[in-house]
Formats: structure tokens, C-alpha cells, sequence
């Protein structure tokens, strides 16, 4: 299953010209059997969450992509509650609650925040993000290497053109925000360049 792990739609990312219908319909057009919602610093309410997978022709799931004082933090599980700028803060509760922290985009600015003792905030990083570079994904998948699970792999989707050039692929099925999280935790999946 390919599942894009990095999307953003409006007006909950206020940066992103795609609506999430239309975002569900463009990756299934490019093969993907499912997206991940990743609005910046927001959550999607339940009932607008349900009523758009009612709609879409793939599966659809939900995390987000918090902006921290480590940089933007894609995160699997978290309650809306414990959203944070501070890095710390949320590793607090993702650890508490068994939320999942990736870093994403490590390579871009080409200033790695982590130190020793942030490092462990993260199971790993996004690394492959089909928004970045050639060297900015090798830079991202090498530092993968040195974490608890491997990297992932989403588009960073803003724009149409940009749905669907790189993904996560997944062993089994996937069907709820539950059974992601868990094939996250396996470690089973691969991170993908799709064009």
C-alpha cells in the first residue's frame, strides 16, 4: 500500500492551494492508495475527518506537521492538545501517550537542530520529501540510518503538481489512523521517489 505521509490542504494550511477532495482525487489518479493530512499546527475536527473519507476515492488518514524550535515535526497519534513549539514538550507527551515523532524535511535549510540529547525526541525523519532535492533526500536518508526505525516518505503536497512524488509503502492494509500508527511502529515500510 503507498500511502502519502506528508499533505497539506486548505484552509487549514493556510499555505496549500488544494482542496481535500480534490488532493484525494489527484493521488489516486497517480496511484496511491492512500494520503495522510498533515496541516501545519492544526487538527481536523472528527466529523469533517469522517465525512471526507466517506468522499475520497483512497484511504485517508490524519497526523500533523507541528512547527517547533527544532524545526517542523511530523507527528503520528498526537492529541490536539498537547501541540506545541516546544520539541521537548511534545516528546513529553508523544512518549506518554505512544505517539510517533518524525522530523521532517532535516536536510532542507541545512541546519540540523538535533543535538545528542534531542535526537531521542525522534523515531526517525522524513527521508524522502518529494518537495526537497536530489541531495537533500540523500543527506535525509543517510541520516535515517542513525534512528530507532527508518525514514519516511511523503510529497510535502501544497500545490497539484506536487501530489504524489514521494510516498511511504506499507507490507499490509491500512484502513484507520490506529493501523497506521502501528505499521509505523513496526518498522515495516519504505520510503519512495515516485516522480
Amino acid at each position: 500500500m503507498l500511502v502519502d505521509l506528508h499533505c497539506h490542504t486548505r484552509p487549514r494550511s493556510a499555505c496549500s492551494a488544494l482542496e481535500p477532495l480534490e488532493l484525494a482525487h489527484l493521488a489516486a489518479e497517480r496511484g496511491l492508495d492512500g494520503i495522510c493530512l498533515t496541516e501545519h499546527d492544526r487538527s481536523w475536527a472528527p466529523d469533517e475527518l469522517e465525512a471526507l473519507r466517506a468522499a475520497a476515492p483512497i484511504a485517508v488518514f490524519h497526523a500533523v506537521e507541528l512547527t517547533t524550535d527544532l524545526g517542523h515535526i511530523l507527528a503520528f497519534g498526537l492529541p490536539s492538545a498537547a501541540f506545541s513549539a516546544s520539541a521537548r514538550e511534545v516528546a513529553a507527551v508523544a512518549e506518554q501517550c505512544g505517539a510517533l515523532l518524525y522530523l521532517a524535511h532535516p536536510a532542507r535549510d541545512g541546519l540540523l537542530r538535533v543535538t545528542r540529547e534531542t535526537v531521542e525526541y525522534f523515531v526517525s525523519v522524513e527521508s524522502v520529501n518529494g518537495s526537497d532535492s536530489r541531495l537533500q533526500n540523500i543527506a535525509a536518508a543517510g541520516l535515517a540510518k542513525g534512528f530507532r526505525l527508518p525514514g519516511i516518505g511523503g510529497s510535502d503536497a501544497h500545490t497539484a503538481d506536487e501530489v504524489g512524488r514521494a510516498a511511504t509503502r506499507f507490507a499490509g492494509r491500512l484502513t484507520s489512523d490506529a493501523d497506521l500508527l502501528e505499521a509505523l511502529r513496526s518498522g515495516a515500510y519504505e520510503a519512495l521517489l515516485l516522480g
